[in-house]
């Protein structure tokens, strides 16, 4: 069990830090790399200025750290024709709650003294791709939000301290995003939809963080695309893990009271009650989440909540279907929301199984993942799977 464990927790980490480049472009990116001077430092409120469509540049934020202290940033490259639409894509790569996690997390995100080169560690993969006809977002203004948090990207308690880690960790991920959104508002002033989507670690914090953007681009709709950052109920995601987490990272001062309020009284269930508070919160907009039936990785940090959290045992498939399937039921009401699921216990979709993913339903033949999500940023949301 011991190896497994490990494993399972090297694969949590998967698609940690971007990078900052040397200079060229990705092997098969499809946007330049912008290699000019800094963009630099501007207030809250300012525009970014200086970038170039389809051209990757990175923003730095001095006051955005990462859980070892050090400075991070942003990704922007603007759309090449002029869209009025918008991607906000979280990196992925795992959690710091305890030795074992933190040991797989990343504690900073690192850059060449060439601050302003930046490729996305998914280079133009799936939802990356601008010249994929089958994505939905390909000519769409795109950000990429880093992960060097160790909180989700929802954190909002510095200074932290973990048993068996060394050091203060900031858990800032809810206020780095609070920084990011100051200038990317004034960046694009008049968009007319946008797209809020991360995977594994980046989809609970596209999930978590959804309400302060949606509040921050005000009537623009916000749709959300949670790829493998279920936020399932007791048992399947234990009361004492979620509790344990949520007072950790700081959630019940800001997901749970500021941005759920009187929906989330329930503590230790409280991110179910979240995932049920959204659709219903925001009827104008679309809420879709894509995950296999029996991801191995996210059962694998489930398991840390096993026996009221003195043992470690990985969901079976059998349990994580279920908490799957708990989750559509919770939001059965809401016609703006629905769930893509896929057989199996892969982990994630949205970069590297984009446009090969399909689910085969009898009733409606085979459906695509690349056709939902074109669905789900245009029309509407519908349930896919078991």
């Amino acid at each position: 069990m011991k190896k497994h464990l490990v494993f399972s927790l090297v694969l949590v980490a998967c698609g940690s830090n971007g990078e900052i480049a040397d200079g060229g472009t990705d092997a098969g990116n499809d946007d330049q790399v912008s290699q000019d001077a800094p963009l630099g430092d501007a207030e809250p409120g300012v525009p970014i200025t200086g970038l170039t469509p389809g051209t990757w540049s990175w923003v730095d934020f001095p006051t955005a750290f990462c859980r070892d202290g050090t400075p991070t940033g942003i990704g922007v490259s603007p759309s090449t024709t002029g869209s009025k639409k918008l991607m906000i894509f979280l990196e992925g790569g795992g959690a710091c709650f305890n030795a074992q996690t933190c040991g797989a997390n990343p504690a900073h995100f690192a850059k060449s003294e060439l601050t302003n080169v930046f490729i996305p560690a998914e280079g133009s993969k799936g939802i990356f791709s601008r010249t994929d006809t089958n994505n939905a977002v390909a000519d769409w203004n795109m950000v990429y939000i880093p992960y060097c948090t160790g909180d989700v990207h929802a954190g909002n308690a510095p200074d932290a301290t973990v048993p068996g880690v060394a050091g203060k960790q900031q858990f800032v991920g809810y206020t780095n995003v609070t920084q990011y959104l100051s200038r990317l508002v004034p960046t694009f002033p008049d968009m007319q939809r946008i797209l809020l989507t991360g995977q594994s670690a980046g989809g609970f914090g596209a999930a978590l963080d959804y309400v302060q953007v949606a509040r921050a681009f005000g009537s623009v709709p916000v749709d959300l695309l949670d790829d493998a950052g279920p936020l399932m109920a007791n048992p399947y995601l234990a009361a004492c893990l979620e509790t344990n987490i949520a007072n950790l990272f700081g959630l019940t001062k800001t997901v749970i009271a500021q941005d759920c309020g009187t929906d989330c009284t329930d503590v230790g269930n409280d991110l179910a009650l979240y995932w049920a508070h959204l659709p219903k919160t925001f009827p104008n907009s679309r809420f879709g989440f894509v995950d296999s039936t029996g991801d191995s990785v996210i059962s694998s940090f489930f398991g840390f909540g096993a026996n009221n959290c003195t043992t470690f045992k990985a969901l079976s498939p059998a349990q994580y279907e279920a908490g799957l399937l708990d989750m559509r039921a919770a939001v059965a009401q809401s016609s703006n929301a629905g769930l893509f699921l896929y057989g199996g216990t892969d982990h994630t979709t949205v970069v590297s199984m984009y446009t090969t993913r399909s689910v085969h339903s009898p009733d409606a033949g085979t459906i695509k993942f690349e056709d939902w999500v074109k669905s789900l940023v245009t029309d509407s949301v519908t349930n896919v799977g078991p």
